[in-house]
Formats: structure tokens, C-alpha cells, sequence
């Protein structure tokens, strides 16, 4: 015969139970306190904390001290392998990407495994829809190119899912600040340094710059730029720094706003570009002002791209290790995979690719 009360305590159980499946009950959510429950169901408060007891075994529920009762997370389910290595970029052009994703199919592909690409454009809630995807389909390990990665992690708690899943997660390009995610990147701040080395050598002391402000590569190239502008006694021109987000690009550079930047950019003998193609931009608004370059207006851009090649004037670029780069991300991703120790973070130091876009100033 069972034992007296049994069926008032399970009648309990089973109510909580029902709850949590629904969705009624969240977890880290307060259950009702041993009194409500022994007025709700008609029970004694030893009766009630049989039922908790059980619950607690069970791993539903934890007692915390002075506080009370409360639900428990349930455990994420065990990642099944999928051989799938999901890989989302911000753009897929003609640009530095295609190299890039090659380096990373040529290593996964060699080691059995097939890539998953989903492009973001950049948009933060393009980056919530790819991480959500990647989630579900339980890919094995990720490989991302943060969006807006300067600007404070909008989807934090998706990348704290991919951990607790225990799905490995590498980041290309840059990195959002704060998440102890590897990196694999080219030196950007080493690589503002360099190019800024490069134009005060040549005798430029009157430098100014285009930075990206919503990419994470956009501040470190400025800091190397500031840092070589200090390391040579020469004053920072904040009149002669301009900054944009992923938004501005075409109102900046689209011919309404050539005015405002020649202003702003008008007592320079040289500048730093964020990318050849924004260099490639600005040359078209120098073109419609007649500004020759480099004989008015020196240029040093970053990822030593086809544009930097194809462009009117050659420009001199420090280069993007693109193919190679995708290669370190894959084999990164899959040390992580056999080794959550191993160590992927890598840089590339800078390197620059000089051709006709700068000249030598002459005292």
C-alpha cells in the first residue's frame, strides 16, 4: 500500500513537471514559496517538500539558501558531429573574400570536411539569423567575421549558446572586444603603423586619414597611425580624420559629399585609406577636382586587393594575407575541434605592396 500522501505529493509533482514542458515555468525562475503550494494544492508543508525534494533529484528544481526554490536549466542536449564547419563572412565579392574562402574549403575539404557559408552584408540582424541557423543545423565548429564588430556584441547570448553546446567558435578579420573568442587577423594596428611610417619616410608630415568607426580594423589602423605620428613629433590633424560607418558609404562617396571631404582633407599631402575600396573612391571624387595622384595628394590604402592592381593609379596597399588567412581559420577551427587548448589566435604581420600612388616629398 502506498505509503499516505503519496498520491498529493506526485498530484505536485506532476504540475511542475507539466509546467516546465510548457514553457510555463522559465528556468532560473522562482517557484511558489512551500506555503503557497500547501494552500494551492490542500497539502502539508511536509508533503510539499517531499515533492521538492523529489523534483531536486531529479535535477528540476535547486534550493537555494535564504532564498527559496527555483527551476533549473535544462541541460543542452549533446552536440551530435555533423563533419559541417559553418562559416559566415560579412560579404561574398570580388573583393578579398573569395581568396579567403578558398584558403578555408581547401584545408576543410583535405580533412573530410564540407563548409556551411552564410554572408551577413555586415547587418547585425543578418549575423542573428546566420548564428540562429547554424545553431539548429548543429554545425561542429564556427568561423565568423564579426559584423559591426567595433560597436558592443548585439548577439552575445548566441555566441554564450555556441559554448555552452560546446561547438567551437574562431573569429577572422577582427574580434568583438571583450569575448574570449581566437582570432585569426592581420596585424591592424601594426599595419597603421607601417603605412604611416612609410608616407612620414618619404618626408609627409601633413597626414590625414578615412577610418571605418563601426569595425574594430578601423580603430586599430588609426592607432597605429596615431602612434606613428607621435613616434615622429607630428601633430594629429582631427580636422583631417574622417570616420564612417557601413551606412555612410554611398551618401560619403557618391559624389554629394565630395565638397565636404576635399574640405576636410585640404591641407594634406598624403592619406591613409581604410581599404582599396575606399581609396578607389576617393580617387574618383580627386578626378572630379582635378587633384593628381600622387603628385597633390599621396595614398596608402589596406588589403593590397585587384583594385589596388586595376585602379587608374596604382596603389600602394599593405596587404591582406587573404588565402593564407583562410587557411590558418580552418586549421584553427580544427585544432579547437580535437584540442579546446589548442591555439588558434594568429597574426599577420604587415606587409606593404608599394606601386605608384605615393610620392616623395622633397624639403
Amino acid at each position: 500500500m502506498a505509503p499516505q500522501g503519496t498520491s498529493k505529493y506526485n498530484r505536485l509533482i506532476d504540475w511542475v513537471k507539466e509546467r516546465i514542458d510548457s514553457g510555463d515555468f522559465k528556468p532560473g525562475e522562482k517557484l511558489y514559496s512551500e506555503n503557497e503550494l500547501a494552500r494551492m494544492f490542500n497539502i502539508s508543508r511536509q508533503t510539499v517538500r517531499q515533492a521538492i525534494g523529489i523534483l531536486e533529484n531529479e535535477r528540476l528544481v535547486e534550493r537555494r539558501r535564504g532564498s527559496g526554490t527555483y527551476i533549473r536549466a535544462l541541460p543542452a542536449p549533446a552536440h551530435q558531429p555533423t563533419k559541417t564547419i559553418g562559416v559566415i563572412t560579412t560579404y561574398l565579392d570580388d573583393y578579398i573574400f573569395p581568396s579567403i574562402i578558398r584558403g578555408i574549403e581547401g584545408v576543410l575539404s583535405k580533412n573530410g570536411y564540407t563548409m556551411r557559408l552564410s554572408i551577413t552584408n555586415n547587418k547585425v540582424e543578418n549575423e542573428t539569423t546566420a548564428l540562429t541557423h547554424m545553431l539548429r543545423d548543429q554545425v561542429d565548429g564556427l568561423i565568423v567575421e564579426p559584423t559591426k564588430s567595433a560597436l558592443p556584441n548585439f548577439n552575445r547570448d548566441l555566441y554564450t549558446q555556441l559554448s555552452q553546446m560546446n561547438i567551437p567558435c574562431l573569429m577572422i578579420n577582427g574580434s568583438y572586444p571583450g569575448m574570449d573568442i581566437a582570432c585569426v587577423a592581420p596585424d591592424d594596428l601594426g599595419g597603421g603603423l607601417e603605412a604611416a611610417r612609410y608616407l612620414l619616410l618619404r618626408g609627409h608630415k601633413k597626414i590625414g586619414g578615412i577610418f571605418k568607426s563601426d569595425d574594430i580594423q578601423g580603430h586599430l589602423r588609426y592607432a597605429g597611425f596615431a602612434r606613428a605620428l607621435k613616434e615622429y613629433g607630428v601633430p594629429l590633424n582631427d580636422d583631417a580624420v574622417l570616420w564612417y560607418v557601413t551606412e555612410d558609404i554611398e551618401r560619403l562617396f557618391g559624389g554629394e559629399s565630395d565638397a565636404y571631404i576635399l574640405s576636410r582633407i585640404q591641407a594634406c599631402t598624403a592619406l591613409l585609406c581604410y581599404n582599396d575600396q575606399i581609396a578607389v573612391k576617393l580617387l574618383n571624387i580627386l578626378r572630379r577636382a582635378g587633384i593628381s595622384v600622387p603628385e597633390q595628394l599621396s595614398l596608402v590604402s589596406f588589403d593590397n586587393s585587384n583594385l589596388a592592381v586595376s585602379s587608374d593609379v596604382g596603389l600602394t596597399s599593405v596587404a591582406h594575407p587573404k588565402e593564407q588567412l583562410g587557411e590558418a581559420a580552418a586549421q584553427g577551427i580544427l585544432g579547437l575541434l580535437s584540442n579546446r587548448r589548442f591555439k588558434a589566435e594568429k597574426r599577420f604581420k604587415p606587409l606593404i605592396a608599394e606601386r605608384q600612388s605615393v610620392c616623395e616629398l622633397r624639403e
